[in-house]
Order: C-alpha cells, then structure tokens, then sequence
C-alpha cells in the first residue's frame, strides 16, 4: 500500500497551519539525486502557494497545499557537482536550505552488522582520523517502533557532514560504501541508514505487504501464540530462577519482551518517515535474526523488496545485498538455509548479491574489520548501477548440477576460473538416495565442479560449505568466494 500523504497531516506542521513545513528529511547538508525529478512535500495552509527557487537552474516551482494542508513537488536536479546549492521555500514564512549538494543517494538497513558504528571498527583512530569527507552526507534514522505507519522521522535524525566527529556513531558498513563510492565516481554521496541489531525482515516489511503474502501467514499466528502465554511463561520462568535452576528464557517472554522485534514496526517508524524522498537504491545487510524461520526467508525478502518499491513509487530501484557471514551457529542448517534463500531472492528483479564466506569470523558475529562488507556493496553498485564492468563483485553461485556416472558435475555463474584457494577443496560432500552426506572428493574441469568418492557409487546430491565454517576454499578469478549450495532439498539434515 502506498502511503498517504493525508494521513496524520498535524505530524508536518511544527509550529502553525499558516507556516510551510517539510519534515526532518529535508535540511541543509542534504544531497538529493543528480539527474532526476526529486520529490519534496511538506504542509501549509489549506490553498497557499507555495513557491521553491534553486540555486542549480531558473526554474520557479509553485504548487498550492491540498485543503487538508498538504503539498507535493518534483525539483529537476542537474548534474551532480562539489558546489553546495541553495533551496528556498516561500509561502506565508520562508525556508532556506543551504549546503545543499546534487549527487548519488542510497539508503542503507539492517541488523547489528549494518548498525555496527565506526567507532568499533577495527583500527579506529586511524579510520575516524582519515575520515573528513565532506561531500559524502550522513543520514540516520534513530531507533523508534510503531505500531502504525508515521509521517515524523525520529527526533534527532538529520542531515551531518561526513568528518571524524559526526562518523563516529554512523553505521561503519554504510560509511565504506558511501565512501568507495564517492571515490570510485568522484560526486557527491548521500547516504541515509536505519538500523537494529537483532531484527527479522519481517520488522522492516510494510504490513499490507505480509498480510497478502499467505506464505507468511504463520508469522502472525505466532505472535498471537507469544501474546497468550507470555505471561504463563513468565511466572514459570522466573519462579525456576528464583529456585536456582538454569532454565531457557521462554521464547513467548524473549520475543514480546522486545517490542522491536515485531512485524513492520521499524518500516512503520524508521522507513516510511523517509518515503518518498528520491533515492537511486538500497544496500541491505542482515538474515541471521530470521534463522528460527529460515525456510520463510526467501518470502520474507520478496515481501520486503516489493513493498519498500510499491510504497517509494520511483520504480524497480536496484537492491542490493550481502549473504550472512560464517559464525558457529547453533543451527548450521538453518543458517545455510537463510544463505540459501538469501541466494534464491535473485529471483527478484534488480537486485544481486555478494558473497561473505572469506569475511566472517565463526567465533566473533560482530566482526570489526567493516572494510570488506562495504567494499563489496559498493562493488555491486559499481558494477550494475553504474556500468562499471570491470568490477567483479561475486563469487560463484550454484546454477545447476548434473549426474554423470559416478560423479556429479556443477555449473555456476560468476564462474571465471574456479579454483580451489589453499589446495584441495574443502567442505564438499556428497551422498547417495540414502541422504547420508559423507566428505568429497573434487577437482574443476571446464570451469565445472566435478565432485565424487569412491564409497558412493550412485551419487544423487551434492552440498558445498552447508555448515558453520570460514575455511571454505572455491573461489573464481576475482578471488571471491562461492556462495554455500547444495543441489537438493531434503530437510533436517546437519552436516557436522
């Protein structure tokens, strides 16, 4: 559902109905996209013109405010350049917004790993020190959940000037993408980013979007199974902590006791306040939350993708993503059935990924080393954004396997010169119809994975790094690693 601009219109108006207002997302320091018709919207009084001049071109842009009070304008922006403009809007009072610039605006999201900040990167002294860049623009969206789609951004949330002060507290991943962008194009980036570590896909999904998704129809009886027996659950749980006994949070308290954690209400708080200011398109880093529900992930992703699209009305806008880095999980199954999914969720038009199977740490989920997980979003956006073909940006991805024999033979894409990094290949493993994975055998010719053993003489499946590990060792040409696969889709089965 797209929002309306009617809705809760007292939300615009900061100080009275006679005076224009625009919300948080408008201020000076703001870049706005080079070469588009960007959106700007605010309220005024019911039939007041409202007249906007700007410094890049002699267009004088009028609208009048709607009777409830609202008005919504494109401004043609030119080429981006380092000359910060000026806005001015005129009506019964005036705004000015200076410092503005024109050039490249993403948004960023996601879980812990995206809200990771730069001070708690590795070398960060050095990192913060080398960070004055003052045509890359910071935007973030402070943390707020609601129950019902807002129009008002989170108090605080404003425009910043990338320096060693105002970095310091900004999403580490988000920041390296910017700035490999704005060295790589040599514009202006803007980059807004709202993040919560611990979050599903589901928290950050317009409503409408998993309500029509009858895929998802579980995710609500589950809530309503939380909401009924928290309180049950509570008074058990504590009463065995108050006897000493080491007892599990009940998942009924974990999950109600953070409010965060509940459908749509980061997009209703943190993503719809931004929309429908122009973007070129969104990087996204998370997956590990919705482990529990891995087999609904590929769903959640399309619901979420589809909705944030529907609801900015700018068109497909590329969406790009990272696969979850290696940790020793509880549940390797499940976590290669998100990286899984994750891989699947190319089936949606304009997005693509990039592998991470090199850039985790299987003791350490919060990994500091930041740099690599924002050089690879940048390199997708480099590569398919804007037309930057020599960039690689993938590693390997399973496309398809077929049964020769005693051998079993894979195809992928991004397949250029497929090797095995370190010697021979590890973490392969291959089974026959009895579903009994045992270790593999593998060497590459013509570019395919050529996998096999000697104790399975009728090979049906084939599955490559389907558990917790960072030593995973088939990369291509680029040396970047292939994503984990397996070619079939039996369930519950843990390769140690």
């Amino acid at each position: 559902m797209k929002i309306v601009y009617n809705i809760v219109f007292v939300l615009f108006c900061y100080s009275s109905f006679a005076n224009i207002s625009l919300p948080a997302v408008f201020g000076d320091y703001m870049v706005l996209q080079q070469k588009s018709s960007v959106n700007m919207w605010g309220a005024a009084k019911p039939g007041e013109q409202v007249v906007i001049t700007v410094t890049w071109n002699e267009t004088r842009y009028t609208t009048t405010a709607s009777s409830s009070g609202e008005w919504k304008i494109k401004l043609k922006t030119s080429n981006g350049s380092y000359k910060e403009q000026t806005i001015k809007i005129q009506g019964l009072n005036l705004i000015v917004f200076k410092h503005v610039l024109l050039g490249e605006v993403w948004f960023s999201s996601g879980q812990s790993n995206m809200e990771w900040v730069m001070r708690r990167v590795s070398g960060a002294k050095k990192e913060l020190d080398e960070s004055n860049y003052p045509n890359i623009r910071l935007f973030n969206v402070n943390k707020k959940v609601a129950d019902e789609e807002q129009r008002q951004l989170p108090e605080n949330s404003k425009w910043l000037s990338c320096d060693s002060i105002n970095v310091k507290e900004f999403s580490a991943i988000s920041y390296y993408f910017a700035r490999e962008l704005h060295l790589k194009l040599d514009v202006p980036i803007g980059i807004m980013t709202a993040s919560w570590g611990g979050t599903g896909a589901e928290c950050w999904t317009p409503e409408e979007n998993i309500r029509t998704n009858s895929a998802l129809d579980d995710l609500y009886v589950r809530w309503k199974k939380w909401d009924i027996e928290r309180e049950k659950d509570s008074v058990i749980y504590h009463e065995a902590l108050a006897r000493g006994i080491k007892k599990e949070e009940p998942q009924s308290v974990y999950m109600t006791n953070r409010p965060h954690r509940r459908p749509s209400v980061l997009f209703n708080a943190m993503v719809a306040p931004l929309i429908p200011y122009t973007i070129k398109g969104v990087v996204w880093y998370q997956g590990t939350s919705n482990r529990s529900w891995a087999n609904e992930y590929l769903e959640q992703m399309k619901s979420l993708i589809i909705g944030w699209r529907s609801n900015w009305g700018i068109g497909e806008f590329p969406f790009y993503y990272l696969q979850i880095a290696p940790f020793k999980y509880s549940d390797s199954n499940l976590a290669s059935i998100i990286r899984e999914n994750q891989l699947k969720t190319l089936e949606v038009t304009n997005t693509a990924m990039s592998t991470t199977m090199d850039i985790g740490d299987l003791n350490d989920i919060h990994i500091p080393n930041k740099f690599p997980y924002g050089l690879r979003l940048a390199n997708i956006a480099l590569a398919n954004t804007y037309s930057k073909r020599m960039i690689d940006f993938c590693g390997p991805l399973y496309a398809n396997y077929k049964i020769n024999g005693e051998k079993i033979e894979v195809d992928f894409q991004y397949d250029s010169k497929l090797y095995f990094k370190g010697g021979d290949l590890t973490d392969i493993y291959i089974s026959g119809d009895d579903k009994k994975f045992i270790k593999a055998k593998a060497y590459i010719d013509d570019n395919k994975l050529i996998v096999y053993s000697s104790e399975v003489k009728q090979p049906v499946a084939v599955r490559y790094a389907w558990n917790n590990t960072d030593k995973a060792n088939l990369f291509n040409g680029s040396n970047l690693p292939a994503s984990p696969f397996r070619t079939d889709n039996w369930e519950n089965i843990i390769i140690e």
